[in-house]
């Protein structure tokens, strides 16, 4: 299934997380997430659980969390 985080169009497969998807895009902004320096958020800016499900055209934006 077809999938855009940062506006990137990611192909992965039916019953991902955002997790998975993440990982698959760049572990480096996994790792950031995990540690609390970005976090995920939906298209309308709602905070997204690394454990949630994703479904075709699903959009995750990481954002930097200024501290």
């Amino acid at each position: 299934m077809k999938i855009f985080i940062n506006e990137n169009e990611i192909e992965i497969f039916v019953g991902a997380t955002v997790e998975s998807a993440i990982r698959k895009f760049d572990k480096k902004i996994l790792f950031e997430i995990q540690k609390g320096y970005s976090d995920a958020c939906d298209q309308y800016g709602n905070h997204v659980s690394l454990s949630g499900p994703l479904h075709e055209n699903s959009q995750i934006i990481i954002k930097k969390i200024s501290k």
